[in-house]
C-alpha cells in the first residue's frame, strides 16, 4: 500500500487535530468526488502529523526588544506580540516582498501610519526604528493589500523564523514529521504553507534510502520567499529532497505563496529535477488556506481543488 501523510502549516495552533484532519480529508474527499473519481479517504488512510503549539512563543521571560501590538481582529483590538530583532527585521523583509508582489510601489508603506490603537514599545534606537518600519509595513498590507492582513503575515513570518531558527522546537517538529512517515511502504507526502518549509528541510536532510516518498505535494509554500530561502540556503545548499517527485501548487493570488518554485527563484543544485508547477484555483481565505467549509457546506481551499484531489490519487495508486 501506499501511505497518505498530512503535514498542515500555521493555521491550525490551538486546535483539535482530529478537527483539523477531518476538515483537510472532507476538502480532499470533495476535490475527489469533482473529478469523478470513487476514491474516498478516511482516518485510516491517511497519519495527520500534529505539531499544534510547538512554535507558539512561552509566556513570561525576558521581554525582548522589540513589543508591538497588531491589530489582529478590528472587534477585539489589537494584540500583542513580542518579538526578537531578529524575528522583527524577518517578518519586516517578509511584509516587505509580499507589498511588492501585491504591486505596491516601494516605499509606500511609509506613507501609511500604524492602524489606530497599535503600539509599539521602544528597546533603543535600532529597535525602535525596526518596529516602527515593520508597523508601518503590515499597516500598508492592511490598506493596500486587498483580502489579505497584516497580522497573518507577521504570524506566518514569526512562526517561520522560529521553526529555522530555535533548534529545540525544529527538533520537536522535525521528530513528529520522521516518526510518521512509514520505512516500509511508499508515501505521498502532502505539506501546506509553513509544513511545506519542514517537510523540505526534513526530506533533504534524510538519505535518500531511509523512505520512499514517490511523489512529495507542497500547497501554498513560502518557500520561494527570499528571506525564507535565505534562511534555508544559509544552512547548506538547496539540495532535491528525497522524494522521486515533487509538484507544488498555488494559486497565483496568494500572496503567502508568492512564487513557483523555479531555478532562479528556488536554485537547487546544478543536475537537481524540476520542481513541477501546478496552478491552481483557491477562493479560500487570502487564497491560501488548505481547506475551509462553506457556509452552505461545500468545501474550498487547495485540497479542495480537482487536481490536487487528482494528483493525490495518482501518487496513492503508484505501487498501491
Amino acid at each position: 500500500m501506499t501511505r497518505l501523510v498530512l503535514l498542515h502549516g500555521r493555521d491550525a495552533d490551538g486546535q483539535d487535530p482530529d478537527a483539523v484532519e477531518s476538515r483537510w480529508l472532507g476538502a480532499l474527499n470533495a476535490g475527489l468526488a469533482a473529478t469523478g473519481s470513487p476514491l474516498r479517504l478516511a482516518d485510516d488512510d491517511a497519519t495527520f502529523v500534529y505539531y499544534g503549539d510547538t512554535l507558539t512563543p512561552p509566556d513570561g521571560g525576558a521581554r525582548p526588544p522589540v513589543t508591538v501590538h497588531v491589530l489582529d481582529d478590528p472587534a477585539s483590538g489589537p494584540t500583542l506580540h513580542r518579538l526578537s530583532l531578529d524575528e522583527a527585521r524577518f517578518a519586516l523583509a517578509v511584509a516587505r516582498e509580499v507589498l511588492a508582489g501585491a504591486g505596491v510601489p516601494a516605499g509606500a508603506s511609509t506613507a501609511v501610519g500604524p492602524e489606530e490603537g497599535t503600539t509599539v514599545r521602544l528597546g533603543g534606537s535600532f529597535a525602535d526604528a525596526i518596529a516602527r518600519s515593520l508597523l508601518a509595513a503590515l499597516a500598508a498590507i492592511d490598506r493596500l493589500v486587498p483580502g489579505l492582513s497584516g497580522a497573518v503575515v507577521l504570524l506566518l513570518a514569526r512562526d517561520v523564523h522560529t521553526y529555522l531558527h530555535d533548534q529545540d522546537a525544529r527538533s520537536a517538529v522535525d521528530a513528529g514529521l520522521a516518526a510518521a512517515l512509514p520505512t516500509d511502504e511508499p508515501v505521498v507526502l502532502v505539506a501546506h504553507s509553513l509544513g511545506t518549509v519542514v517537510a523540505y528541510e526534513v526530506l533533504r536532510r534524510q538519505a535518500p534510502t531511509r523512505w520512499d516518498v514517490p511523489l512529495l505535494l507542497t500547497l501554498g509554500a513560502p518557500l520561494a520567499i527570499e528571506a525564507v530561502r535565505s534562511a534555508l540556503a544559509a544552512d547548506g545548499p538547496l539540495t532535491w529532497p528525497a522524494a522521486g517527485r515533487w509538484v507544488n501548487a498555488r494559486d497565483h493570488r496568494d500572496l503567502l505563496a508568492l512564487h513557483d518554485l523555479t531555478p532562479v527563484t528556488f536554485p537547487l543544485l546544478a543536475g537537481a529535477p524540476l520542481v513541477e508547477a501546478l496552478r491552481v484555483r483557491n477562493t479560500a481565505p487570502w487564497h491560501h488556506a488548505a481547506a475551509v467549509r462553506r457556509a452552505d457546506g461545500t468545501w474550498t481551499g487547495y485540497l479542495a481543488s480537482p487536481r490536487v484531489a487528482e494528483l493525490v490519487a495518482a501518487g496513492l495508486a503508484v505501487r498501491a
